[in-house]
């Protein structure tokens, strides 16, 4: 309805102007004695200036009718046939239609100028609006980072760091210029930054977040660390370290509370059962080696028949006390400690697969407390069998690697693997257990794997 009404605007006018131009130009000629068709060319212009192309041929049509009738009539009016007619009709045609298409198209050129000029004041406001929004964006962002007490770095897949804030001396054990764009393995050993990256790689895989706990020599004092290994893409994560040191030290005075009531008890239960047991045959014994002695002159069978209880009595005891003991230890750890154990393990292995069982140790073994060994060698047992039974695969290596501050127990097969996304639904494979036995004794439990390459299952104890 609104291009109908402004159809017949545009034609309105054309036919006005052309009104005008005729009043005037018969007043001219009225006053002056000449005419003039200059009023009409510029009708014609005004036309097609406002209403374009079609309004302004309607204007060229009616300029040529009213100049034919009331301009050149009679010498020059079309209707006397002559060439000088003809030929002056045709030269106001050519000149209106000349004017009327270049006023239309110098129209249409300015029209498009004008809309393209708004757009794009249109989208540099937009842009305008949007940096401003950024750049504030930007400034809360690194006032919130910088405000962060904590190391905070931008990882990529491969273990470089590309990115850091900036963190005081007292917070990173090297100066930040010493970081970026450094590698996991040029600032860790071979070992962490092979943990850290299968942490990483981890997140990555899930688009999960990932904990990972170390230790770090600050101003000659071990300082822990606790990092949240968080994906922003498909190839970068943002690692955040916190210092718990102080936590982990109150943990650890509270394991070592724990772990004295839990041997007052065993020393209570092992009390009652020396008294329920091994005190009894003692009593038993010295009861029968009185009765043994009144009647040892003149009975040699009642005395024959005491010494029969005495020694049944003496080997329950023994009994007793070799199974009190066995109780308190594993079969593999009773005579050496979990290096050995673990290569008695394999060894075992060994007689019943034709799997290739690579078994190493690295760094000089050292002791760790007896929960500690029992839930590692039962964690390493776990993952050789799920390996075994499982992978499919060619060869497993089991790497046993003593280092200044943790203990790393690595179990690794080339077999079929299976994805981590999906490890809720493994528990089946003993790997949920794996996980409680490695939080009972404080370990840092990784699993890393991918369909068709293989399955890395690796344990870390801190050294107490």
């Amino acid at each position: 309805m609104n291009t109908i009404s402004s159809d017949i605007k545009h034609y309105f006018v054309a036919i006005s102007s052309i009104a005008i131009a005729l009043l005037l130009t018969l007043a001219i000629e009225n006053l002056f004695e000449r005419s003039l068709v200059a009023p009409f060319l510029a009708a014609v212009a005004i036309t097609s200036w406002y209403g374009g192309m079609k309004p302004g041929n309607v204007s060229v049509i009616l300029a040529t009718i009213a100049c034919n009738y009331f301009i050149f009539a009679p010498l020059d009016s079309i209707n006397t046939g002559t060439a000088a007619s003809l030929v002056r009709n045709a030269q106001f045609i050519l000149v209106a239609y000349a004017i009327c298409y270049l006023t239309g198209k110098l129209r249409f050129t300015t029209q498009s100028l004008t809309r393209t000029n708004q757009k794009l004041e249109r989208e540099i406001q937009e842009r305008i609006k949007a940096e401003t929004a950024l750049k504030t964006s930007q400034t809360e962002l690194y006032a919130l980072f910088s405000a962060i007490p904590d190391p905070l770095f931008v990882i990529d897949a491969e273990g470089c760091i590309l990115n850091a804030n900036l963190i005081s001396s007292k917070k990173s054990y090297r100066p930040i210029d010493e970081r970026v764009n450094y590698t996991l393995d040029e600032i860790f050993g071979d070992l962490e930054a092979n943990r850290f990256l299968g942490c990483i790689q981890q997140a990555l895989q899930t688009q999960q977040i990932v904990k990972a706990e170390y230790s770090l020599k600050i101003e000659e004092r071990e300082t822990w660390f606790c990092a949240r290994i968080s994906p922003i893409s498909e190839k970068m994560v943002i690692w955040l370290a916190r210092d718990i040191s102080e936590r982990r030290n109150a943990e650890l005075r509270e394991r070592k509370r724990a772990e004295a009531a839990l041997i007052l008890d065993e020393r209570n239960r092992m009390a009652r059962e020396i008294h329920d047991t091994l005190a009894q045959s003692f009593t038993g014994i010295l009861v029968q080696v009185g009765a043994a002695t009144q009647v040892l002159a003149y009975d040699l069978e009642a005395t024959q028949a005491h010494l029969d209880t005495i020694d049944e009595l003496a080997r329950t005891g023994l009994i007793e006390a070799q199974r009190s003991v066995a109780a308190l230890r594993p079969q593999l750890l009773e005579q050496g400690n979990l290096s050995s154990a673990l290569l008695r393990m394999v060894t075992q292995m060994r007689a019943v697969t034709d799997i290739a069982l690579i078994y190493e140790i690295k760094g000089k073994a050292y002791s760790l407390s007896v929960e500690v060994e029992n839930n590692i060698l039962r964690m390493g047992q776990e993952a050789l069998t799920n390996a075994i039974k499982h992978a499919d695969a060619d060869e497993i290596r089991i790497d046993l690697a003593y280092e200044d501050m943790q203990c790393i127990l690595r179990v690794k097969d080339d077999g079929r693997g299976f994805g981590v996304a999906n490890i809720s639904s493994l528990n089946g494979f003993g790997l949920l257990g794996m996980s409680e036995r490695a939080e009972s004794i404080g370990a840092q439990l990784t699993i890393q794997s991918q369909p068709g390459r293989g399955t890395e299952i690796m344990v870390a104890i801190n050294k107490e």
